[in-house]
């Protein structure tokens, strides 16, 4: 029996959304993706419940998160130029 050492198609296909998936330049975009719409919706009428508050409570702390590894990735580069 051999092992194939070569990369099946669905295996890139993989490896290829967990990059995506990882970098949080994609996070802030569908966060804000998500965000801004439904702050349209929601301030068109304050006082009705709406779906959109769902969706701002869970595109905010995406938002927050990706934002949170950007900096951090910005603070650990400059403490290698620093140095």
């Amino acid at each position: 029996m051999r092992i194939a050492l070569n990369r099946q198609p669905e295996m890139k296909l993989l490896l290829i959304l967990k990059k995506i998936r990882k970098n949080p330049w994609v996070g802030v975009v569908v966060s804000l993706a998500i965000i801004i719409p439904s702050l349209y919706k929601i301030l068109d009428d304050v006082t009705v419940i709406r779906a959109e508050y769902l969706l701002l409570a869970i595109g905010f702390p995406i938002y927050l998160k990706s934002l949170k590894k950007i900096f951090d990735e910005i603070l650990d580069t400059s403490d290698d130029y620093s140095e």
